[in-house]
């Protein structure tokens, strides 16, 4: 005797339906994937979906978003005093939640094929999801940058933060091969996020030093550049 499934109103019947849908999601892509395959693996009908998610498009993108809750991660990074200790806050609470072995498999291998092969959802994910993380950590390293920090070089600061703590994970399998004798301690996400934060801080101030070079040379030219009253 098969099993009933779950009544369309029930929050169980919503989370069995993203569940679902993420791991074929990431498996197949989004145009590869049929609301019967969904419904048949979360084990509901169809009804259930258009009740909860309305159609296929809404409910990949909701896929989506639980997939991206970094945010929540990195919150704690506003709580600090000083903006050493919100980077290396924001570092640590990004790195832990990539690397959390509750975090499902599929939610980065989702990601990482709408990056590769966007759809129209990846607009609403960049705004609703990914901005506000970028923002918050823009806001970090323009402070650590100081005055006279252009808006390319925080941008180009906060993308290499990021681009090192990515790196970790989606080549994790070639970094492995690559450096197969590496100790335990290297792969700890603690011990990685330290290190991210430390490299990654020494290239800010390095060029913090470098905007204040810059500054004072063009005041002093400024200065002295100015024509002569007779």
């Amino acid at each position: 005797m098969s099993r009933a499934s779950p009544a369309p109103a029930s929050p169980e019947t919503s989370e069995l339906i993203l569940e679902a849908a993420g791991r074929i999601f990431a498996r197949k892509g989004f145009r590869s994937t049929t609301v019967r395959q969904i419904t048949q693996a979360a084990g509901v009908n169809v009804a259930a979906v258009n009740y909860h998610f309305h159609d296929k498009k809404e409910l990949y993108t909701r896929v989506l978003k639980r997939a991206h809750q970094a945010a929540d991660r990195t919150a704690a990074a506003d709580l600090a005093d000083h903006p050493q200790k919100r980077l290396r806050a924001f570092i640590h609470g990004f790195v832990e939640y990539l690397f959390d072995p509750r975090r499902p498999d599929w939610q980065g291998r989702l990601l990482a094929r709408e990056i590769a092969e966007p759809s129209p959802a990846l607009d609403r994910l960049a705004a609703e999801s990914v901005r506000p993380v970028k923002e918050q950590l823009c806001a970090i390293v323009r402070e650590l940058l100081g005055p006279g920090s252009t808006d390319l070089q925080v941008q180009r600061s906060a993308l290499s933060v990021i681009g090192q703590c990515l790196h970790y994970v989606h080549c994790r399998e070639m970094i492995k091969r690559l450096f197969p004798n590496q100790p335990e301690k290297a792969r700890d996400a603690g011990a990685l996020a330290d290190h991210i934060f430390h490299f990654s801080l020494a290239g800010i101030t390095a060029l913090r030093r470098q905007i204040k070079a810059e500054t004072k040379r063009h005041r002093y030219f400024s200065k002295h550049s100015r024509p002569s009253i007779s």
